[in-house]
């Protein structure tokens, strides 16, 4: 397994590299693309930084929000095809237009095409339709669990498609795919909200702006109301959304070849990028040299015990 990490600064390439990436991602300021944190600097400098260093550099091109007109789709086009001669190695697609868009050019930028998990895939079907479309790596939404990815991870070994998955601590809403516009503000439908907030945790954060209180408890159940008020708050707030993925569920991922994990919080400080990379690289480590060493149950259990007591920076 190879770890893919997103950076934004091209200062962030070396450091990462070293950290232990394998990979790299970014966005382009003039690239349509799911989320926020667009390269600063200029694209043909990062891709060669990265090429220096023998590291791949794939574009994010996985908005789902396209709605160009055919003059526009042209200009689109014509800006794909000089971020290939820049230097990107791959492009990371997930509105189907940009597959035809490419298919119908004369001369369209011979990259490799990865499915954005944006574009949510999430059953064999899904992912014999998107092969056939040409992707050459899909990677899998948070949404599906090792179990539900089997059938997904058979279909694209049969047909020679990488696989890749988010690492489940660092990447931020389970929930997230296209059709999710919780996210971004100009859907928000309140008048007044936290700067910065997101409609689906309602920018509660530390102090907080949003309360629960329990009402019309049994008796019977008083005792865990409180424990239960906490649990909504943080699902409603800023704690986040309970996770499908965990410690056993990456080790599923792991022992079924999956080929590639993903960090891509593009938004963070370069320190955190680096420090969360170096963690990737200590869980690989650990899960490589377990499997080397244990039987595939024996290997699984470690795994999970060690990660268990995860506190980050080190086992």
């Amino acid at each position: 397994m190879k770890i893919v990490s997103c950076f934004s600064r091209l200062s962030e390439i070396a450091p990462l590299a070293s950290a232990g990436a394998d990979e790299l991602y970014c966005a382009a300021a003039d690239i349509p693309s799911y989320g926020h944190g667009a390269l600063r600097g200029n694209l043909r400098s990062a891709a060669k930084a990265a090429h220096a260093l023998n590291l791949k550099l794939s574009l994010a091109v996985n908005s789902m929000l396209l709605t160009y007109s055919k003059r526009e789709m042209t200009d689109f086009a014509g800006r794909l095809t000089r971020a290939a001669d820049d230097g990107a190695d791959s492009f990371i697609v997930a509105s189907p237009s940009v597959f035809t868009l490419l298919k119908e050019l004369k001369n369209p930028p011979s990259v490799p095409i990865h499915l954005s998990s944006t574009q949510p895939c999430f059953n064999s079907r899904a992912a014999r339709y998107f092969i056939r479309l040409g992707v050459s790596r899909l990677i899998l939404p948070s949404q599906v669990s090792a179990l539900e990815a089997g059938a997904i991870l058979r279909e694209c070994r049969a047909a020679g498609v990488e696989t890749e998955i988010f690492d489940y601590r660092f990447f931020g809403c389970v929930y997230v795919n296209g059709r999710c516009n919780l996210h971004d503000p100009i859907f928000h439908t309140f008048t007044r909200g936290k700067e910065g907030a997101e409609l689906c945790r309602c920018g509660g954060g530390a102090a907080g702006t949003l309360r629960v209180k329990a009402e019309r408890v049994s008796p019977g159940r008083a005792a865990g109301a409180p424990a239960l008020a906490r649990r909504i708050y943080a699902r409603m707030s800023c704690g986040g959304p309970p996770r499908i993925m965990n410690a056993a569920s990456f080790h599923d991922f792991f022992s079924m070849g999956t080929g590639y994990l993903k960090y891509g919080t593009r938004r963070d400080p370069s320190e955190v990028k680096i420090g969360k990379v170096k963690e990737l690289r200590a869980m690989l480590d650990l899960a490589e040299d377990q499997a080397k060493k244990l039987p595939p149950k024996a290997a699984r259990a470690a795994f999970i015990n060690r990660m268990t007591g995860w506190r980050g920076g080190g086992f």
